[in-house]
């Protein structure tokens, strides 16, 4: 399983493409996916790899959607405990970031008395099916009127539960709830789910300790977050509030931020004063990224908040945020650019949009009240971005790549589809299309998507000082970039964008990380221990294997050049140094910890090779247990009888 991992971290399951050119939002597709869902309110994955999508319907039920077509039972079912109608009902679910192993899913509804209930289910031994009397309350709240009631919840990026509160409605916050850190409503919330029922307030809430505040309170100034995300890539937030008769809005929340941010309703609707209607901002306030006007009247505009699009199969679109509006059919994207966004749109549509949502690859969906829809783009003609062919472990841009090892290019229009090579040799022709060297030399692929493409430099570049590449799909061919190679150019594969080293303790298979993080199993490695690092780049070797062949274990391909580790800068004997066997184009080097090593969770671990440092990656390590028999004690013997 271990293993596994590694594999996907050399063929780029970890990598997300750079930002690319924009598309015009006339050019969007918008393809049908599946009807029969009725009034959906949110669309999630569980993040289980299964690749399933779950909606919920505003009724009281989640319905899940497989293979194109929604399964024929619900994945639960509460429409007993859920009063539907109007901004009422089952409004949305989040999966538990360790659903995998724990099976805890949470949901935010409106239950029979007119309040919102946060809790929790399990799903039962059918991974299609949640157990309906698992329920466990979490949090409740009372709802003084039956509209803006909020209702997403998401967790966040630090395993938060966050939860968005409407101001309680009314016209023109009559509670003057959004300013009133002594009520939750008009407010996100920021709950820990992972201490039991019901949730705690977390000690790094911004109003934890303040005096008269709910602890549960996030941020406030808000008059009805109906849908809020979080970046996958940056954990920003963006967050849609409903405006009343003037201004729809969309919020920011930069990922350091520490909470307590006002974004100032009901002093504001959107950048205009509403009350007081001069002079309302004191400058405290945060202003919306961007924002369009309301027709006014009854439902003149309702801003239906998405997210920022982070997936593989349309590069041209990274890092553009979806929202539109559900009483105007609206639909709108916005770009940021040195820290300024800019709207674009409207694109009218017969669609009233409820909903945005994502899968596990960032692929984006909406919803209308029936219909499920994918947001997709035409394929453009294949292109390598600047400085877009890179190490596939560093991903440095303008570092030479050695002949033999795994790189990446970047661009858009670089393939038909997502696939990833299943056997070795690995195959000249992935995805609908090619890479070629110097107009002859095919290069091996491992992954093909529209987005980039990871493949293995041939060794037959070896002794050149640059190449030409371009990547050629149907009849098309992407314009020649140049490639600078170098003997060398060590990079270690790492497994998180923290730099967690792709790197096993060899006597148990275990990843070399903290325990109980991320990765299932995973220990921190001890002085007497074996270590094994997998990298590309440490050039030339003996018994090279064909180009886009798997090394072999007997007789081993081991590196030509000078191999050395420091690890916490503690510099260790390397006992092998060459290619993975049963892998193309991947390294390995192992070593011993010793007992000079520093403890702690990211000691830092750099390969060197004929001088040329690696990139920085981190290891745990973890000081020996002192197990000698001073420290042992012994029971004393059981009384005669």
């Amino acid at each position: 399983m271990q293993r596994a991992i590694i594999l996907l971290a050399t063929i780029g399951a970890f990598v997300l493409p750079p930002a690319q050119g924009q598309v015009a939002l006339t050019d969007l597709l918008f393809t049908e996916i599946a009807r029969g869902v009725s009034n959906a309110t949110s669309i999630a994955h569980a993040g289980d790899g299964s690749g399933r999508l779950f909606v919920t319907e505003q009724v009281g039920r989640i319905l899940i959607l497989e293979g194109g077509d929604f399964l024929d039972s619900p994945f639960l079912d509460i429409r007993d405990r859920v009063n539907a109608g109007g901004e009422r009902g089952l409004l949305s679910v989040a999966f538990h970031p360790g659903y995998a192993t724990n099976g805890f899913l949470f949901v935010n509804y409106t239950d029979v008395d007119n309040d919102t209930v946060v809790s929790r289910f399990s799903v039962t031994a059918d991974p299609n099916v949640a157990e309906e009397e698992s329920e466990a309350i979490f949090f409740q709240a009372v709802q003084p009127r039956r509209n803006h009631n909020g209702g997403q919840i998401h967790f966040g990026p630090d395993g938060y539960l966050y939860v968005g509160m409407g101001d309680g409605g009314g016209a023109g916050d009559p509670l003057q709830a959004g300013q009133d850190l002594s009520t939750v409503l008009g407010k996100i919330l920021r709950l820990d789910v992972d201490s039991g029922a019901p949730a705690k307030a977390p000690a790094s809430n911004p109003f934890f300790a303040t005096e008269g505040a709910k602890p549960e309170i996030w941020s406030y100034g808000l008059r009805n977050p109906w849908k809020f995300s979080f970046d996958r890539l940056t954990g920003d937030m963006f967050i849609a509030d409903v405006g009343q008769n003037r201004m729809e809005e969309v919020s920011f929340q930069p990922a350091h931020s520490m909470g307590g941010e006002n974004y100032g309703w009901r002093h504001m609707e959107g950048s205009l004063c509403f009350r007081p209607t001069t002079n309302c901002d004191d400058g405290t306030l945060v202003l919306p990224i961007v924002e369009y006007e309301n027709d006014g009247g009854n439902c003149g505009g309702s801003v239906t908040g998405g997210y920022r699009y982070r997936g593989a199969q349309h590069p041209q679109l990274a890092g553009t945020y979806f929202f539109a509006d559900y009483c105007q059919g609206d639909f709108f994207g916005a770009v940021e650019q040195d820290g300024a966004w800019r709207k674009l749109g409207p694109r009218p549509t017969p669609f009233n949009i409820r909903t945005f949502g994502e899968d596990e690859a960032g692929e984006i969906y909406f919803a209308g009240p029936s219909v499920l829809y994918r947001i997709d783009a035409p394929l453009p003609a294949p292109a390598i971005s600047e400085g877009g062919v890179v190490s596939s472990a560093t991903l440095r841009p303008g570092a030479g790549l050695s002949p033999g090892s795994l790189a990446t290019a970047f661009g858009i229009g670089l393939a038909e589809t997502t696939e990833i090579a299943t056997s070795y040799p690995l195959p000249l022709e992935l995805g609908g299309g090619s890479i070629r060297f110097n107009d002859s030399v095919l290069a091996p692929q491992l992954l093909a998507s529209p987005g980039q493409r990871n493949f293995q430099v041939p060794w037959e570049l070896g002794g050149h000082a640059e190449a030409r590449l371009a990547v050629s799909l149907g009849e098309e061919t992407s314009p020649e970039v140049v490639v600078p190679l170098a003997t060398v150019s060590p990079g270690v594969f790492v497994l998180s964008q923290s730099g967690q080293a792709a790197a096993l303790i060899a006597a148990s298979g275990q990843i070399a990380s903290a325990s109980g993080g991320r990765f299932f199993g995973a220990r921190p490695a001890r002085a007497g221990e074996t270590i094994e690092v997998f990298a590309t780049g440490l050039g030339p070797v003996t018994n090279p294997p064909a180009t886009g062949a798997a090394a072999l274990a007997e007789p081993p391909s081991l590196a030509l050049e000078p191999v050395g580790v420091r690890l916490g800068g503690v510099s260790l004997s390397v006992q092998f140094a060459g290619l993975a066997p049963s892998f193309a184009g991947l390294y390995r080097i192992d070593f011993q910890v010793t007992d000079a090593v520093p403890v702690g969770n990211a000691v830092p671990l750099v390969v060197q090779v004929s001088g040329v440092d690696s990139n920085t990656t981190f290891v745990a390590i973890q000081a020996l247990v002192d197990e000698t028999p001073a420290t042992r004690v012994t029971p004393a013997p059981a009384p005669a009888p």
